[in-house]
C-alpha cells in the first residue's frame, strides 16, 4: 500500500464514512419527526391542496437524501477496500464519485427542509 493510500484510509476514508453515518442518522430522525407529527402541522382534513403537495416534496426530498447518502457510503467502502487492496490508484475514481452522491444528498437534504418551512408557513397562513 503507497502513502497517498494510507493517507486516503487514515483521513477521507474515515471522516466520509463517519459523516455518512451521522447525516443518515439526522436526516432519518427528521423524517422520522416529521411523518409523526405531521398532523400537528398540517391538518389533512382542512389543508389545501398546495400544502399537501409541500409536504409530499419534502418527504420525498428527504428519502431521496437518504438513498444519495446511502450510494456514497456504499462508494466510500468499496474506496476503502480498494486502498487496501488494489494495486492502483482506483479508489480515487470511487471516493469521488461517493462525494458526488453525498453532495446531492446534502442538497436534498437542504431542499427538503425548505419545503418542510414553507409547508408549515402555509398551513399557518391559511
Amino acid at each position: 500500500m503507497d502513502d497517498g493510500a494510507k493517507l486516503f484510509l487514515q483521513y477521507n476514508y474515515a471522516e466520509t464514512k463517519d459523516l455518512c453515518k451521522h447525516f443518515l442518522t439526522v436526516v432519518s430522525a427528521i423524517l422520522v419527526f416529521s411523518l409523526t407529527f405531521s398532523e400537528k402541522i398540517v391538518n389533512f382534513a382542512q389543508a389545501l391542496r398546495s400544502t399537501k403537495v409541500l409536504l409530499l416534496a419534502a418527504w420525498c426530498c428527504l428519502i431521496v437524501s437518504i438513498i444519495a447518502c446511502g450510494i456514497g457510503l456504499i462508494y466510500i467502502s468499496l474506496a476503502g477496500g480498494n486502498a487496501v487492496y488494489g494495486a492502483d490508484a482506483s479508489y480515487l475514481k470511487l471516493a469521488l464519485t461517493s462525494y458526488k452522491a453525498i453532495i446531492v444528498a446534502g442538497g436534498c437534504f437542504v431542499l427538503g427542509l425548505v419545503l418542510l418551512i414553507l409547508t408549515a408557513a402555509v398551513a399557518v397562513l391559511k
